[in-house]
């Protein structure tokens, strides 16, 4: 194979895993906003439960 494809082929994917990064990185935050709100909520209720006994 041509080197300067190589190298054109590996230039375009650093390219793209960062324009990937910065596309999700809102996304996983997003993610990870919701995933604790649930967890706080799952304590919050085992709290509640353990205060009633």
């Amino acid at each position: 194979m041509n080197p300067v494809f190589i190298f054109l082929v590996l230039v375009g994917a650093v390219i793209l895993w960062f324009l990937l990064s910065a596309l999700f990185y809102p996304f996983g935050r997003f993610l990870h906003r919701i995933w604790k709100d649930a967890a706080d909520e799952i304590n919050r209720e085992d709290q509640n439960k353990e205060k009633k006994d």
